[in-house]
């Protein structure tokens, strides 16, 4: 017998919503097949089935919540009583003497699955004398091998935790499945704290009580956290765009013709990309912790995406190294996945810069919020004909609004202003677009 949990489906995700079940208790199922769509705060994630067997018995129903560790369908794959079963049966082990001469793991066996339930692992360090009455408190270090269970590291896997800084209640301080749990309850110990707001609204009167989604959720976790922890600053200014509108509108065609839809995204993140790298700090992430900076060598660049349920950020992998028109089917590609909540879960992850587009919306300007942990998003709005000066002669010309929001903590208004005229040139000159 199979038990197949809610586990591992990708970093951060601790629960999901069940949306759709492809097979019913009873049902036979083929190894790879989609057991079930799962919703999540990030994407729909489609869990295929680990083994071939006969479904017993389903975890939970559509519409319900599911959370990491949770059983999502039992399976009759004929082994019998299967693993992740026994780790449920057999919630501690007994405790095992050290021997001097046997404590010290290897680090093949830590990388190594555990196969045998409710093996310990030591630790061949000296364990101090606890001091927990004195009220004194010790920093734990991350290099020092923790003593725990394989369900306990396992559990602590699943639900995020460190396993590290979790203080054991077991036998000379080993760390058990009791310890996780009430550690994946309580805020991450960091120099930074971040909470929700408890604000009381009143529900009194003619109302309608609407529950937000899973993807909603997120955002509004999000947003939070991204005002709590970054001091914003946002510079206005335009661009004069007469040369980039003649000069997409000669390529268009071309572009079609490849099957590829050419849009002024392609030319705004290309522009971006270039700017990112002569002024490297706009790509990178803020360790207030540690008071660093993290510069990112590579440009995995995120565009916002309008979905019926809510706004999600996927990112362009690798974007430095694609052209005008690479850069334009992956947008169109990445851009479709996500309206269809097909994304994967990869290109949610690692942006290093994120780019949004008020013009969608019929908008001129914004002020957008920072994707934390990044340190800067352009907001770009929608192209108009308006009286411009070229030359001390009044004309009509295209203009692009820009806005660019920073993070105020480590980066100045003037280098701000002058990543965005880097953007503002090479707009307005866009033969230097084709030519990188």
């Amino acid at each position: 017998m199979y038990d197949f949990k809610f586990a591992d489906v990708g970093e951060g995700i601790h629960e999901g919503v069940i949306l759709k079940w492809n097979f019913k208790q009873g049902d036979s199922v083929k190894e790879g097949e989609t057991l079930v769509v799962v919703e999540t705060d990030k994407v729909n994630a489609e869990l295929p089935s680990p083994v071939d067997g006969i479904i017993t018995k389903l975890g939970a129903q559509e519409g319900d919540t599911i959370h990491v560790g949770q059983t999502v369908v039992m399976i009759d794959d004929g082994s019998g009583a299967g693993k992740e079963e026994k780790v449920e049966t057999k919630e501690e082990p007994k405790e095992v003497k050290e021997e001097p001469k046997k404590t010290a793991v290897s680090e093949k066996e830590e990388d190594e699955p555990q196969g045998v339930i409710g093996e310990i692992e030591v630790s061949s360090d000296v364990m101090a004398s606890s001091n927990e009455h004195s009220g004194a408190k010790k920093e734990v270090s991350k290099n020092k091998k923790v003593l725990a269970t394989p369900v306990a590291r396992q559990m602590a896997k699943d639900l995020g935790v460190d396993i590290h800084t979790v203080s054991g209640t077991g036998e000379n301080g080993r760390v058990l499945k009791e310890d996780i749990k009430q550690a994946s309850q309580k805020p991450a110990a960091s120099s930074q704290s971040y909470s929700m707001p408890n604000v009381k609204v009143s529900s009194e009167g003619n109302v309608e009580l609407v529950k937000i989604t899973s993807l909603r959720k997120a955002i509004v976790k999000g947003m939070t956290i991204s005002k709590q922890v970054i001091p914003h600053t946002v510079l206005m200014d335009e661009v004069n765009v007469d040369k980039l509108v003649e000069l997409r509108q000669k390529v268009k065609a071309q572009a079609a013709a490849q099957d590829i839809k050419l849009t002024y995204m392609a030319f705004v993140m290309k522009a971006t990309i270039l700017a990112l790298k002569k002024f490297p700090w706009f790509n990178a992430s803020f360790d207030q912790e540690n008071e660093q900076m993290i510069v990112k060598k590579f440009y995995n660049i995120g565009m916002a995406v309008d979905t019926k349920d809510g706004l999600i950020v996927p990112n362009i992998k690798d974007a430095d190294q694609m052209s005008i028109l690479e850069l334009a089917k992956e947008i169109s590609t990445v851009a479709k996945n996500t309206v269809d909540r097909k994304i994967q879960l990869s290109q949610l992850q690692n942006t290093t810069f994120s780019i949004t587009n008020f013009g969608a919306a019929n908008v001129a300007y914004g002020t957008p919020i920072i994707n934390h942990p990044e340190v800067g998003i352009l907001g770009i709005g929608k192209i108009e004909k308006k009286p411009v000066v070229i030359n001390d002669e009044l004309t009509i010309g295209y203009v692009l609004p820009l806005s660019l929001a920073v993070d105020h903590r480590v980066i100045d208004g003037a280098d701000a202003g002058r990543f965005l005229n880097e953007i503002k040139s090479l707009l307005s000159d866009p033969m230097m677009l084709l030519l990188s």
